[in-house]
């Protein structure tokens, strides 16, 4: 992979503004904290903006925007920074959802104490989060990766619901004794290198140059994939996800939804597919099985719950089944859809948990029997409930469209049987969807109790249209995003093609 290095920092900024931020509120008064923490979040998504007109959209399989640091030399870790195709589109997600989430939070009623801890805890997880997607050094991204498990437990554990410190806890074990084994996984693959080279290397780019012998590889490969398979999360790794999303605070399913879950795909196919070619394709079966059971199961178990969060939550698993079974798959329709319907989902789940956050502000309940109607006398909230839930669903025009047909195309190159599996699952996804616009439109509720209902208006509003946008964007002119990941993901698909 070509590096391309720039003069100025913009990856080491980006970190450094949400951190610096974060400094700055800790010792402001109370009144200030929102507005700091505003200006931080927007400064760091103005500054994404400018590196996404920079991008190099002819060399999306280089590095650009290539810093390195050294950290240990003994060890040769270093903070190598930039961004790919791939890494761009995960960086600028970052900093768009984490500016959605703390623009919601401005006048969220719900976040009405210690202000400044929870600020700091989603710039904090903002600038973790940056770390994670724009680091090539193997056990770097793994410290970042375990940071945004701190903040996150205690955005739970405090601001959530009834259960928040049950869910909180553990979510924090989920995911902390999952890592363990990326961890144990990043270790052998050093020590591989070391035997092979001489000398310690955690860099991707090093670690792409180690041969290993098949029953070690695909036991380094499950290493792998464990940690990742939890923080995605897949079937029957996935029990963590409803609870922490049913306690959180909205702003933190936002987040939590939106880009910690995608930390798990992207890193399944930066790091699994591309380090661990041949294993990949000799578990490539089972893995596709894998996704195609957690959009199945995770639908029945959407379309049952009374909890509209946790109705949300599920259907995020059933997304997120999706992604995967795109992703291994192994052909170029199918990486593209597995990266097109994370960015996608990124921002459908975000918008549907802020649905749920909004009605709940209306009507102080997530049951989903007593929130039948709830959007009939609010105009501009129901055509968002609308645009989210259709987009969400896949239907044509929406940002979900073309990772869902995507996929069906990716599968029909092996089999009819396996493309109609899809699209049964495409069928499920579309039938929970149906059922919530049936509750919050159709059903019958007394209007005494909704006409007083204010619309969405203000930061709320704001929020929603921040996500629209990239909705429509996607959904009428996906060219725009293939053109920026397409050569990242084609340099891994010829690195784990090479070997047949």
């Amino acid at each position: 992979m070509e590096l391309i290095r720039t003069e100025f920092p913009f990856i080491t900024l980006s970190l450094l503004i949400p951190a610096i931020s974060a400094l700055i509120v800790l010792f402001i008064q109370d009144r200030l904290v929102r507005w700091v923490s505003l200006a931080g979040a927007g400064l760091t998504f103005l500054l994404s903006l400018v590196v996404l007109f920079s991008f190099d959209y002819s060399k999306t399989a280089s590095v650009q925007f290539y810093e390195e640091y050294t950290i240990l030399e003994e060890l040769n870790v270093k903070l190598s920074l930039g961004l790919d195709g791939l890494s761009m589109l995960m960086y600028f997600l970052t900093t768009l959802i984490s500016l959605v989430a703390i623009v919601w939070s401005v006048r969220d009623k719900q976040i009405s104490f210690r202000l400044k801890e929870y600020y700091i805890a989603f710039l904090l997880t903002e600038s973790f989060l940056v770390g994670v997607f724009a680091s090539f050094d193997v056990l770097v991204f793994y410290v970042f990766y375990e940071l945004t498990l701190i903040p996150m437990l205690f955005v739970i554990g405090v601001w959530g619901y009834k259960l928040r410190l049950y869910s909180a806890y553990k979510f924090f074990i989920y995911i902390f004794a999952s890592s363990l084994f990326l961890l144990l996984g990043i270790a052998t693959v050093a020590v591989v290198h070391y035997k092979g080279f001489g000398s310690f290397s955690f860099s991707y780019f090093d670690l792409l140059k180690n041969t290993y012998p098949l029953g070690l590889e695909i036991f380094v490969f499950l290493l792998f994939f464990i940690a990742f398979a939890v923080k995605t999360p897949l079937v029957p790794f996935h029990t963590w996800l409803p609870d922490a999303h049913g306690e959180a605070p909205t702003a933190g399913s936002v987040v939590l939804a939106a880009i910690l879950l995608k930390m798990g795909t992207y890193a399944l196919l930066r790091f699994n597919v591309g380090l661990f070619p041949e294993a990949t394709l000799k578990l490539m079966p089972f893995l596709v099985a894998i996704g195609l059971i957690t959009i199945v199961y995770a639908s029945w178990m959407t379309i049952v719950q009374n909890n509209i969060k946790r109705f949300v939550a599920y259907s995020s698993v059933s997304h997120m089944g999706f992604v995967v079974t795109a992703l291994f798959l192994l052909n170029m329709e199918g990486l593209r859809a597995s990266v097109m319907e994370m960015f996608a989902h990124g921002m459908t789940s975000a918008s549907l948990f802020m649905i749920a956050g909004f009605i709940y502000s209306r009507l102080h309940t997530f049951n989903m029997e007593n929130l039948r109607g709830s959007v009939k006398f609010m105009p501009v909230f129901a055509v968002l409930v609308a645009t989210t839930a259709f987009a969400a669903m896949g239907l044509p025009g929406g940002s979900s469209f073309w990772g869902k047909f995507l996929t069906v195309v990716a599968a029909k190159e092996y089999s009819l049987s396996l493309a109609l599996l899809v699209i049964a699952g495409g069928f499920f996804s579309a039938a929970y969807v149906l059922f919530m616009l049936k509750t919050l439109f159709l059903d019958v509720r007394e209007e005494s109790i909704l006409i007083h209902f204010t619309d969405i208006r203000g930061f709320k509003l704001a929020s929603f249209i921040l996500l629209v946008i990239p909705i429509f964007l996607i959904g009428f002119f996906p060219h725009i995003f293939f053109n920026m990941f397409e050569g990242s993901i084609g340099f891994i698909l010829k690195n784990l093609l090479g070997l047949k």
